[in-house]
């Protein structure tokens, strides 16, 4: 009999989590287990990307503004009841806040309930806003049977932040290699001069990224070799104000924007150095895409990326700060094959990191039930 599975999250929107959420879909074995993935809001741009034999529910058809703060007020066991017809073996939530209360509202007692963080909780604790206290927070996790962490760093500002009874262990999140391989035959019309410096980041345009201290960085670095550019891949709340800091500082020919990429490897495979500017990152699975394709990898002491990198061991870390940025930019303009010593190694990193290895500490957590 196939073992019933549920993953519960706000929406398919496009995001490190829910990307790794696809290639975790894509990795059950179907013979083996049935899975209903339930979000808040139906749409986003991974909705259409869930595999078929994956059942999707929904609360709300969109999201509207405000709805979050009128969501905490709403018992989770009514959530619950209205979606949740069957009772499931393994109930995951793969997002702090809401995710959290639904799963924890589960009516079955019997069922394996696990709390996947992606966050560093003592830089900001998302899921405070949904539990409204810290203690209401502490007795949501205290119902679940384990709580999984994506680094060591989240690890430990978890349990600084919660002090909560459940068992926590570290998941490192992975890549999917075959993903990644298929992806790279596409052949979308991309325009990028390879006689350049072409560095490269992916993230969400939001403050947390630090993208407006890379451009600073980058406005440095071109003083010194007008050959390097920069490619931003992503979109969110700053782009606009991103855009107008580059107008500001003279590079708004030699800085692009190339919004929202469903495909976001060809840009990886084109480009010279992949430089990552968060101010906090639990962990950067763009991190591991970069170094699955050879990059040389640039990033800010910031959390997880240390890990990845192993201190420097498989690429280059500076100081999280401008003051940081701007030596690394300056460098690389100055020099950047010194970097790419780094590349030969990349690969050798990325394959710590494959998704048999995750897998295979998922299943075991699943296996147990």
């Amino acid at each position: 009999m196939k073992k019933k599975v549920l993953f519960v999250l706000d929406r398919m929107v496009m995001g490190g989590v829910e990307v790794l959420l696809l290639d975790i879909l894509n990795s059950l074995d179907t013979k083996k287990y049935s899975v209903t993935v339930m979000t808040l809001f139906d749409g986003g741009e991974l909705k259409h990307e869930l595999p078929k034999t994956v059942n999707h529910v929904f609360l709300f058809a969109k999201q509207y503004k405000g709805i979050y703060r009128v969501l905490r007020f709403i018992c989770p066991s009514l959530i619950y009841n209205k979606l949740i017809r069957d009772e499931y073996d393994i109930e995951i939530s793969f997002k702090t806040g809401m995710p959290e209360k639904i799963v924890a509202a589960s009516r079955n007692p019997q069922s394996k309930k696990i709390a996947w963080i992606h966050g560093d909780m003592e830089y900001q604790n998302f899921g405070l806003e949904s539990h409204i206290t810290t203690n209401k927070q502490r007795e949501c996790y205290n119902k679940y049977d384990r709580i999984i962490t994506v680094s060591d760093k989240c690890k430990k500002a978890f349990l600084s932040v919660t002090k909560t009874d459940t068992p926590v262990e570290k998941i490192y999140n992975a890549i999917k290699s075959e993903k990644i391989v298929t992806k790279l035959k596409e052949n979308p019309d991309i325009s990028i001069d390879k006689s350049m410096i072409n560095l490269i980041t992916i993230a969400r345009l939001h403050e947390d990224k630090g993208i407006d201290r890379l451009i600073r960085a980058f406005a440095e670095g071109f003083k010194i070799n007008n050959k390097i550019r920069l490619y931003i891949i992503g979109h969110g709340p700053e782009e606009d104000k991103l855009k107008r800091l580059a107008k500001e500082l003279n590079v708004s020919d030699v800085v692009y924007f190339l919004g929202k990429q469903l495909n976001p490897y060809v840009y990886l495979r084109e480009a010279s150095i992949y430089i990552h500017s968060a101010i906090s990152e639990p962990f950067g699975i763009v991190l591991l895409e970069a170094l699955y394709l050879g990059l040389p990898v640039v990033s800010t002491k910031c959390g997880g990326p240390e890990e990845i990198l192993d201190y420097g061991n498989y690429g280059f870390l500076t100081e999280n700060s401008q003051e940081g940025l701007n030596d690394i930019l300056i460098k690389i303009a100055q020099d950047h094959e010194h970097l790419l010593k780094f590349s030969k190694m990349s690969k050798v990193r990325a394959s710590d990191f494959g998704m048999d290895v995750m897998m295979g500490r998922v299943l075991s957590l699943i296996e147990e039930v």
